[in-house]
């Protein structure tokens, strides 16, 4: 079997760009040449482009297919082997999800918003939980709430929503009690890992379906989390004047809520080993002088004074373990210099 460019493309489903981009890349070069010039595509070369397909299934770039392919210890068997174990664990999970919206469907049919009071069971209920928990962290967390006597969590979530919903400021005593119970509810659910509450923070904020089930949207999260900016502003007394604590007080209404996202990005290169001289690292170590500055009322003075207060006390520092506060400062210390 001998195939132009325009018929592999028709046959496969491919676009002739996508072939031409094989092509100058080196991963799939006709191996025929026709007597009028046209370069073929002959039989090895579509078990090839079958092998390419069935990588990129994996979810492998065109350069780790590559590197694979040219290891001729890996054969079809191997790849096949792969390919269906993938497309058995994509089935399961697509039943899972089917009868997840089945039962969604059944409760917005009987004109009822489920709130689930355990996340975590939400969490399984919505979202494939490989994608922000490690299989011991699950493990842990399981354990953890069959031994931890729960509050119920989704009465301070509607409390919260409610003061919210009436523009109370979250200054308010109440705001700020209701969120500290929440989050020690989550510090408990969760060992205190302060990695384990980010993680939970940034599938809470992804999560549309998980918000619905929980009861827990992002503005209801943005609310909290200024709550509890300004429930902590009285630990930077000994290192502000009051003027420049109430320079915080309007950080804490205004824009504390940036930081959680801020904090999710920073783990996720910790976790990946990205080096702190690597580009993205560099431009999120940025953002955070930036938004520390911005905290400060952009006084480099007042912004050394946060630093400070960050550094000596751990309440500050929600969602950041030793090890993400290590690297985080090896960072700033490579953009400063």
């Amino acid at each position: 079997m001998k195939l132009k460019v325009g018929e592999l493309a028709k046959r496969t489903g491919l676009t002739v760009r996508a072939l031409h981009h094989y092509d100058k890349i080196g991963l799939l070069r006709p191996s025929v040449r026709a007597d009028n010039t046209y370069r073929l595509y002959d039989d090895d070369d579509v078990l090839r482009l079958y092998r390419i397909q069935a990588l990129r299934r994996l979810q492998l770039s065109l350069d780790e297919i590559g590197v694979i392919l040219a290891d001729n210890n890996v054969s079809m068997t191997d790849i096949v082997s792969q390919q269906i174990s993938l497309m058995e664990k994509q089935a399961r999970e697509a039943l899972a999800l089917r009868d997840h919206l089945l039962t969604l469907s059944e409760h917005l049919a009987g004109q009822q918003l489920p709130v689930v009071d355990d996340w975590l069971t939400a969490l399984e209920m919505t979202v494939h939980s490989e994608k922000y928990f490690t299989p011991a962290e699950l493990t842990a967390l399981r354990q953890r709430r069959s031994a931890v006597d729960t509050i119920d969590k989704s009465a301070l979530i509607k409390a919260l929503r409610e003061l919210m919903e009436k523009q109370v400021s979250p200054q308010d005593e109440l705001a700020q009690s209701l969120s500290q119970r929440w989050l020690q509810c989550m510090q408990e659910e969760s060992g205190g890992d302060a990695a384990i509450l980010i993680k939970f923070y940034q599938m809470q904020s992804e999560e549309k379906a998980l918000q619905l089930f929980s009861g827990l949207d992002q503005a209801t999260l943005d609310y909290m989390v200024r709550a509890l900016a300004c429930a902590t502003l009285h630990l930077y007394a000994a290192y502000c004047l009051p003027d420049e604590i109430e320079v915080l007080r309007q950080h804490s209404l205004t824009d504390a809520a940036h930081w959680p996202a801020l904090i999710a990005a920073l783990h996720l290169e910790c976790e990946a080993g990205t080096r702190v001289h690597h580009l993205k690292v560099q431009e999120l170590a940025k953002k955070w002088l930036a938004l520390s500055l911005k905290k400060a009322g952009n006084s480099p003075g007042l912004q050394k004074k946060i630093q400070q207060a960050f550094a000596e006390h751990p309440v500050l520092r929600m969602g950041i373990d030793n090890r993400l506060f290590d690297y985080l400062q090896s960072a700033l210390k490579t953009v400063a210099l």
